[in-house]
C-alpha cells in the first residue's frame, strides 16, 4: 500500500489564494529548542501580525499525546475546554506589509519521512523561494554577551557571514535536521541554530527568540515587531544582574564564561567556547544549580515563555 501525504494534511484555505514564491519560516518547537526560542518566536510573531491558517497537520497521526498531552481547563466539576496540539503552515505578513509563510507547532514524534514528504510537496507546490529554520541548543556561553548561531543548509553568504561557530559532530537528529537536508539539493534553505546559555533553562529569558528573529531577518529581510521581546529581555537582564551583585561564586562562573567567549570570538587559539582544556569551566549542572536556585525565587506560577 502506498502512503498518501496528503492524508496528513487538511488544508484550510484555497492554496490557489496563496502568493507564490513567498519566504518559508519553520519555528518547530520540541528537542532543539533551548530556551523556547523557537516557540517564543512563532509566539511573538502570531500575537503582533496578522496571519491566515493555510494547513493543518494531523498531530493525532504525528504526536505522541502521551509523551506531550495536550492542556485542558478544568473548572471546578467540569472539563471547559480541551486544547489540542497544533502544527499548521500560516501566511503571515509582516510588520511592512510583506506576506510569507510559517510553519509551527510541536516536532512530530512519528511518521518523519512521510510528513517532509507532504511538507516538500506542499512547497512545490507554492513555489516557496527559500526556507529558513529556527532552532537552539544550550551551550556554555554567556548571558551577558549577544548570543550567536549555528548556521547550515546550502546558503554560504549566510553561512559565511553569520555562522560562529563550526564543529563537526555526531549529535541526536529532529525533523528539522531532516527537513534541510532533503531541501539541501532543490531550494535554497538555512537554518539558524541559536546558542543559548545552558544555565538560563526555561527562565523566561526573550534574547534567544529575539537572535531567532534576526536570524530569520538576515536571511529574509522580514521585519518584525520585537518591542515585547526586547523589554522582556531587558527585564530579564535586570533581574540577573540584580542577583549577581550579591553572589561572588556566580559573578566568577560568568567571568570565566565571558573570557572564554570573548578569546573565541577574538578568533584566538581557544577552539570553542566549550572547550574545558584546563578544566577550570564550570559544568552545565554546576551553573544550572546556581543561578536556576535564584531564578526560581523571581518566577511566577503558569508564567509564559515570552516573561
Amino acid at each position: 500500500m502506498v502512503f498518501d501525504p496528503h492524508e496528513l494534511s487538511l488544508p484550510l484555505e484555497d492554496l490557489e489564494s496563496v502568493p507564490r514564491g513567498l519566504d518559508l519560516v519553520i519555528a518547530i518547537h520540541g528537542f532543539v529548542d533551548a530556551g523556547s526560542a523557537a516557540e517564543a518566536a512563532a509566539a511573538a510573531i502570531l500575537d503582533t501580525l496578522p496571519y491566515r491558517g493555510i494547513v493543518e497537520f494531523d498531530t493525532d497521526l504525528l504526536i505522541d499525546h502521551r509523551s506531550r498531552r495536550p492542556r485542558i481547563l478544568f473548572n471546578e466539576d467540569r472539563i471547559d475546554e480541551y486544547l489540542p496540539h497544533s502544527l499548521t503552515l500560516l501566511q503571515v505578513e509582516d510588520d511592512a506589509g510583506k506576506p510569507f509563510l510559517l510553519l509551527t507547532g510541536p516536532e512530530p514524534d512519528w511518521m518523519w519521512e512521510r510528513f517532509t514528504d507532504a511538507l516538500l510537496e506542499l512547497l512545490e507546490r507554492l513555489g516557496v523561494a527559500s526556507t529558513t529554520i529556527i532552532t537552539s541548543i544550550g551551550m556554555p556561553v554567556p548571558h551577558t554577551r549577544p548570543l550567536v548561531s549555528t548556521v547550515s543548509g546550502n546558503r554560504a553568504e549566510l553561512i559565511e557571514q553569520y555562522s560562529a561557530w563550526r564543529p563537526v559532530s555526531s549529535v541526536p537528529a529532529s525533523i528539522i535536521h531532516r527537513i534541510e537536508h532533503r531541501l539541501h539539493g532543490i531550494s535554497p534553505v538555512a537554518t539558524f541554530t541559536v546558542l543559548v546559555p545552558h544555565y538560563v533553562g526555561e527562565s523566561g529569558s526573550a534574547g534567544p527568540a529575539l537572535a531567532a528573529l534576526e536570524g530569520v531577518t538576515s536571511a529574509t529581510s522580514l521585519a518584525f515587531r520585537t518591542e515585547e521581546l526586547r523589554q522582556a529581555d531587558r527585564e530579564f537582564q535586570q533581574l540577573v544582574a540584580q542577583q549577581m551583585e550579591t553572589n561572588e561564586e556566580l559573578q566568577r562562573i560568568v567571568r570565566t564564561l565571558e573570557a572564554r567567549y570573548d578569546a573565541f570570538m577574538a578568533q584566538s587559539s581557544v577552539r570553542s567556547p566549550l572547550t574545558d582544556e584546563d578544566g577550570t569551566l564550570p559544568s552545565a549542572d554546576e551553573i544550572a544549580d546556581e543561578l536556576e536556585r535564584y531564578l526560581r525565587q523571581q518566577r511566577r506560577p503558569g508564567s509564559d515563555p515570552l516573561g
